[in-house]
């Protein structure tokens, strides 16, 4: 009997299937992402040709080895925000542009920003973690994240309102960032897509620049 392991899928539909050594199980993983696609009969059956095994890939829901990068530095994906999280992190903004007069909110964001934050995520203890760089989205990224990407549509959506006296391409925006969002493995939302970031759980500052 060979050892249980992570190996590439021998049906080729997906990255890494786990070989429990004895046959080819449901549970797959492509790109850091677990999800379970069945095989058939035939597929479990599959030979199995001892490969050296490969290092299971890391998954939001798991603690399995390969959560780790060589670095120390944890995946980001092991400690994702939760979706409700991430809609949470969303209203508490607006409550708090409200509640510091626009103004207040706007020197704050400026301020967290240089931490991959906004105002309610550091409230929340949470943090926007580059994917490419492990590491706190850097405040060019954020700027890009937070204002650009949204000021680009909301420009044109006033442009276009300005012309017709209809504005709902920023609305639109809205609803094709929170359906990515509740759509997405990795609970990305479109700008998150975009510019390749995720948001985490940071409780425990795993993720907080150093001074």
């Amino acid at each position: 009997m060979s050892v249980s392991a992570w190996e590439p899928d021998p049906t080729g539909r997906h990255q890494y299937r786990w070989w429990d050594g004895e046959g080819w199980t449901d549970q797959v993983a492509d790109d850091g992402v677990q999800t379970v696609d069945p095989v058939s009969a035939a597929e479990a059956r599959l030979p199995h040709d001892a490969l050296p095994s490969m290092p299971p890939p890391s998954s939001p829901s798991d603690g399995q080895p390969g959560d780790t990068h060589p670095s120390g530095v944890p995946d980001p994906l092991t400690i994702l925000a939760s979706k409700g999280q991430r809609f949470g992190a969303f209203l508490l903004d607006l409550v708090l542009v409200v509640f510091t007069l626009g103004i207040g909110y706007l020197i704050w964001m400026l301020i967290v920003w240089a931490r991959g934050q906004t105002p309610a995520k550091q409230v929340l203890r949470m943090r926007v973690v580059s994917l490419d760089q492990r590491q706190a989205a850097s405040w060019p990224l954020m700027f890009v994240r937070q204002f650009l990407l949204g000021a680009v549509v909301w420009a044109v959506d006033f442009a276009i309102g300005s012309a017709t006296g209809v504005t709902v391409l920023g609305l639109l925006w809205l609803l094709a960032n929170a359906i990515s969002l509740l759509v997405s493995n990795r609970h990305q939302a479109l700008w998150d897509r975009i510019v390749k970031t995720v948001v985490v759980a940071d409780q425990d500052r795993v993720f907080a620049p150093s001074r």
